[in-house]
């Protein structure tokens, strides 16, 4: 960009990253790596900081979202999609996210040494003459081989900004860049902005100063009001002031500009030297009037030695910058409402800013991009070293999701709230999933797995999670499963179904809750028998050892050999007789042995007869007159009827009689879950509720390692939702979870933060200990980790969404103050 003085400058954007402010050894990293970049910066004098609120585009990438919509669920999720954008738009005024960019003035060496004589005092005539043009305020048609003195430092430049993920804007975008500063508080599309950029209409706004501490901007449609606010003042020491990253923690949007200007090393000497004889003196005074030395004399004292030791070193230089954090309005009041806020809540970061009374027209004009700080930028100058300008945080924002997908939570960057709804009303960060991104092959993803793994303790929301998760994946094309042990979902269906209310004002909704396909799996009922029998329904190998599993749950082999070399016998012989067309199943495996003439095997057989007659196991254990489970609904909830569930945390050996057998049915219905999403002609999703149970053992987990492995190679994503964190920590399987959720587990604070990418530290095992029910820790396939506040938008899905019916008595204690 080449302004009238003749200055040209580049413009990059630089990526954001999204860190944990919790994760203190990452923040340092990041500060460090930008001090050694504004360091290199140095040579080039000035360079402007921008972050501004780029609009969000909700529109675009929930258009996007529609293709992967079922046809028979698309009038309902075409209807929930523009709810969503229309809802979120309401409730932030239009949603934004914080877009970085970086400007650089660049040198031109008038004489190069690599050229020749002619070639130099042509480039010194032709700065000539540029020089006297601008002194006279005329304009000159600038051709392209004006630019070629540049080339080469551009390119340099560009090399430099890619240690902090730089990229170069495009054209269009650069057009936008200074047209945005004409459109602040004005409505406009971005999309058509870029559309009909053109640099004739850049300054398309009249500006109205007359108005104090703010300015009113008149468009062609519209009109609304800005407000600069600079920072004033900041704590001696800098460290963790973060301007950037404090003010997207606002709850509106706001920009935050920043000019910087390095001073050369003379002149800071001279002033360190001049301050320091200044504050010699003063000390000297009060010391000669038999008073002490002010403590703020010390101090000043104390900084300026310090200064005098920086600067000594090569790379560190004193650089003079002005900051500002501009806020928008419809109305004047609203404007410098947000002015006033700003200045609380930087207060409260350390930082003192001000709203200027009369200072509002030339800092909109000093902020412009290639605009740079002169001998008249004196007011509100502040001066640091370039870690100081590091210790702001540019470039680092809170996201976490992906950027199509569902809305399924609000980024919470606060550490305490009264409340969940005061946590998510203080949120501008929407959190947008989609389940089946992470094994696309995505730019910049740290995982190929699309398994979720949602973790935490009971009553902190993981089932009000999962069964949203289960809805919006139903929306999409995809067949999907939720195995429902503890039979809620089907409850809670059934009331919103049933609710007349819902059924006249929601009829998408209901009609889709009514594809809905339930089984309910009910050993009592004799056409369920066998459903799960793994002779019927597994591979030949596969089923041989899923039998072994189901049996050692109720049967101790240990010790036994010839009672457990008999019963793999028997297990083969069955297969055998399955493979040349016979009706059999795992009974007969329990008949073989109850015909040895061993009578160990005999009573073994006897005994195992005895154990699967009238109970759960009947499931598992029949004779292969009925069908398998089989599934051809596109939207499956299975339930199981008289299934005793052990607590996550009891130990195997004190589960009884009726939680063994419950955990053999469990294991085998997580091995047809495995079968399930092998058909690589379609997306599959599993959702298993209480997976714990199935991990809790050798056996099981062997099982549910192969389940995760599916997702590997077939497009199927498991949802596994357990108590324990620990279900998932095993090295060797740590990459099998694209996803988690980490609901707060008191007893595994520190494994659950580790898991998360989380330092396990005292402070944000506090955190956890602070968050509300709906509250987690979200990691994405991207390695980001964030601290949520999941919600559901919509009124009407609540009751399907529910795990615990409240009392009138409940509902009553929360009406007293």
């Amino acid at each position: 960009m080449l302004t009238r003085t003749g200055d040209v400058w580049a413009y990059y954007r630089i990526k954001s990253q999204s860190i944990p402010m919790q994760n203190k050894k990452v923040v340092e990293s990041y500060k460090r790596n930008w001090k050694i970049f504004f360091e290199e910066l140095t040579t080039y004098k000035d360079f402007h900081l921008m972050m501004y609120p780029q609009e969000y585009r909700l529109d675009e990438r929930f258009d996007d979202l529609r293709q992967d919509f079922a046809d028979d669920a698309y009038e309902m999720a075409d209807y929930y999609a523009s709810e969503t954008v229309s809802l979120l738009n309401q409730r932030l005024g239009g949603v934004t996210k914080s877009d970085f960019i970086l400007g650089v003035k660049l040198k031109s060496e008038s004489v190069k040494v690599d050229a020749n004589l002619k070639e130099n005092v042509f480039s010194l005539f032709s700065t000539a003459t540029d020089t006297i043009i601008n002194l006279l305020g005329w304009e000159q048609n600038v051709s392209a081989s004006f630019f070629k003195q540049y080339a080469e430092a551009e390119e340099s430049l560009a090399t430099l900004v890619m240690m902090v993920n730089g990229v170069r804007l495009r054209e269009d975008e650069m057009i936008y860049i200074n047209r945005y500063n004409f459109l602040r508080s004005l409505d406009h599309q971005v999309a058509e902005e870029v559309e009909n950029a053109s640099v004739d209409a850049i300054t398309n706004t009249i500006i109205d100063p007359t108005v104090p501490s703010c300015l009113r901007l008149n468009g062609v449609e519209d009109e609304g009001y800005i407000s600069f606010v600079v920072v004033d003042e900041f704590r001696h020491n800098m460290a963790e002031s973060e301007l950037f990253y404090e003010a997207q923690s606002l709850p509106f949007a706001v920009e935050v500009e920043m000019k910087v200007q390095v001073e050369s090393k003379s002149k800071t000497k001279m002033d360190v030297n001049l301050k320091k004889q200044q504050l010699k003196e003063a000390a000297n005074e009060q010391a000669k009037t038999g008073d002490e030395v002010d403590s703020s004399v010390s101090a000043s004292a104390y900084l300026v030695r310090h200064l005098q030791d920086e600067i000594k070193k090569d790379d560190v230089s004193m650089t003079n910058w002005l900051a500002a954090i501009i806020v928008t309005g419809k109305t004047k009041k609203e404007c410098l409402n947000r002015a006033k806020l700003v200045t609380r809540h930087m207060k409260s970061a350390g930082i003192v800013c001000r709203i200027p009374l009369a200072d509002q027209l030339s800092l909109f004009y000093k902020f412009l991009p290639g605009e740079r700080l002169d001998i008249t930028s004196r007011n509100w100058l502040q001066k640091t070293t370039q870690d100081g300008l590091a210790e702001g945080l540019f470039g680092v924002n809170a996201d976490v999701g992906s950027k199509v997908g569902f809305f399924i939570a609000w980024i919470d960057r606060y550490n305490k709230h009264s409340d969940l709804q005061s946590a998510i009303a203080s949120s501008r960060d929407p959190v947008l999933f989609h389940p089946f991104l992470a094994n696309q092959q995505l730019k910049g993803s740290k995982t190929r797995s699309p398994h979720v793994l949602i973790t935490g303790d009971t009553g902190n929301g993981k089932s009000f999670l999962a069964k949203l998760l289960f809805i919006y994946v139903s929306m999409l094309d995809v067949k999907c499963l939720y195995i429902d042990p503890k039979k809620e979902l089907r409850k809670w269906i059934k009331k919103v179904m049933r609710n007349p209310s819902v059924r006249k004002d929601f009829p998408l909704y209901v009609q889709h809750l009514e594809k809905f396909h339930f089984v309910t799996l009910d050993s009592e009922d004799v056409n369920n028998w066998g459903a799960l029998d793994p002779v019927v329904f597994l591979p030949t190998q596969q089923a041989k050892e899923m039998v072994q599993v189901i049996f050692s749950q109720v049967y101790d082999f240990k010790g036994k050999d010839d009672v457990h070399t008999a019963f793999l016998r028997a297990i083969t012989t069955v297969l055998d007789r399955r493979e040349l067309g016979e009706q059999v199943g795992s009974m007969q495996v329990i008949e073989i042995m109850q015909q040895s003439e061993e009578l160990a095997v005999k009573k073994a057989g006897d005994f195992l007869y005895e154990v699967v007659a009238d109970s759960i196991l009947k499931l598992c254990v029949h004779d292969g007159s009925n069908p398998s489970l089989s599934l051809s609904e596109r939207i499956s909830i299975i339930e199981i009827e008289h299934l005793d569930l052990p607590e996550a945390t009891d130990s195997v050996e004190t589960y009884t009689n009726s939680q063994l057998k419950s955990s053999a049915v469990m294991f085998a219905l997580g091995k047809f879950c495995e079968l399930f999403g092998m058909n690589k002609e379609e997306r599959t999703a599993e959702f298993i509720d209480e997976a714990w149970v199935i991990t809790s053992s050798q056996q099981g987990r062997k099982v549910e390692k192969q389940m995760r492995r599916v997702g590997r190679s077939y497009n199927n994503a498991l949802f596994f939702i357990s108590q324990s964190v620990k279900d998932a920590i095993r090295e060797e399987e740590s990459g099998n979870f694209g996803v988690a959720f980490a609901f707060d587990e008191p007893t595994e604070r520190k494994e659950v933060l580790k898991w998360m990418n989380m330092e396990a530290s005292e402070e944000n095992e506090q955190m956890l200990e602070a968050m509300f029910q709906g509250q987690c820790l979200f990691k994405d396939y991207y390695g980001r980790t964030a601290k949520i506040s999941v919600e559901c938008l919509f009124d009407e899905w609540y009751g399907a969404l529910e795990t615990i019916e409240q009392t009138n008595v409940a509902l009553a204690e929360e009406k007293y103050l």
